[in-house]
């Protein structure tokens, strides 16, 4: 049996919408306050001036439940984001990994962390019934038993595979009042509704690095990187990186190359080597992840589905075979130039999230 719940029924219980000044998550609140009595904004202070936890930021969220006639409260998450998001964000740089940043955080910061901190503050103990709504472009579904993740009905904004590592725990408070909406018809009801955000433009890239990463990691970590060769796949030396951190896989601009264009093919931190290459080198037809996260029952036999290896590139047909542990081999019908160890494989069943995994390494 399958139930949709968008929306759940009226109810007195806290509907908390996490709010993060753009016009998403205002029209997001806007919808559910028509149809619940005790919905409170609510943002987390992540980094200081972050794109979505800026001064600015807050202080427009603070403006908008004001204008709405809801609470607000910004609550500091700061320390746990370094910990759990930042060190490792450059910690799999430095080990020759492209990190996800924004999927870590919604699985353990925005759905997890945040509204346990506002009753922390409070002195108080979470509410057993409490729901969380976001501005994502997503659904979620109760189905055969299970909370289950469904794509956005906006191809072009789906948030799903963002949100594919979240728990049962909680999905089961999930409402993403935007799922069934297009962004088009968003902008439109923020203009209807008046909304001071309606003109904001979306978010981009990653909220707490502001310019280059390699600037970032320079400022953040303590370890020095050192200088290599930069070789062809023949062995040739090219020219010389400035440390193994700096550089990602499929990554063309700074690489101060002649000849070109190249592409970073391979990052050896063992030999502290940059291999490049042409766009045709960075073609992979099949590799392993592990960690998944299975949003239906696990699956033991190999099966058929559509894969996505970034946020935004082409889903592609595949035969995951699942292994030992939570390991799984993935084979593409046909090669991609998008598969990177550290980023996530998220499986779809048409537009149901199966299940996915961190990319880990090649099989040739």
């Amino acid at each position: 049996m399958t139930t949709e719940i968008q929306a759940p029924p009226t109810t007195t219980a806290p509907v908390f919408v996490a709010l993060s000044g753009g016009v998403d998550s205002a029209v997001a609140a806007c919808l559910l306050k028509e149809e619940h009595t005790n919905v409170i904004g609510i943002s987390h202070r992540h980094w200081p001036e972050s794109r979505c936890c800026s001064t600015a930021c807050i202080d427009r969220c603070a403006e908008q439940c004001e204008d709405m006639g809801i609470p607000y409260s910004a609550v500091d998450c700061i320390v746990e984001f370094a910990q759990q998001i930042v060190d490792n964000f450059v910690a799999s740089y430095e080990r020759g990994v492209t990190p996800n940043p924004c999927v870590l955080c919604n699985e353990q910061i925005r759905f997890d962390l945040m509204v346990d901190k506002y009753y922390r503050q409070k002195g108080e103990e979470p509410a057993a019934d409490f729901k969380l709504a976001t501005g994502h472009y997503a659904r979620v579904v109760r189905h055969d038993g299970r909370y289950r993740l469904r794509r956005g009905i906006d191809p072009d904004k789906d948030q799903s595979y963002m949100l594919h590592r979240l728990s049962q725990r909680e999905l089961s408070r999930c409402i993403f009042p935007l799922g069934n909406m297009h962004k088009a018809e968003v902008r439109a009801m923020a203009e209807k509704l008046g909304l001071k955000s309606a003109k904001e433009s979306d978010s981009q890239d990653i909220c707490f690095v502001q310019g280059r990463y390699q600037e970032f990691i320079r400022q953040y970590s303590e370890t020095v990187q050192k200088p290599g060769p930069i070789l062809d796949r023949e062995g040739n030396q090219l020219g010389e990186h400035e440390g193994i951190a700096f550089y990602t896989r499929g990554q063309r601009s700074g690489l101060g190359l002649n000849g070109g264009p190249w592409y970073v093919v391979e990052t050896n931190l063992q030999t502290n080597q940059v291999v490049v290459g042409r766009r045709e080198d960075l073609l992979e037809r099949a590799f392993t992840i592990s960690d998944i996260h299975w949003g239906a029952a696990p699956r033991q036999e190999p099966f058929e589905c559509v894969v996505q290896t970034r946020y935004r590139s082409q889903a592609r047909s595949c035969i995951v075979e699942p292994a030992a542990g939570d390991a799984a081999t993935v084979r593409l019908s046909e090669a991609s130039a998008d598969v990177t160890p550290g980023q996530s494989a998220v499986f779809y069943e048409e537009d149901w999230v199966v299940g996915g995994g961190i990319i880990q390494d090649f099989i040739r």
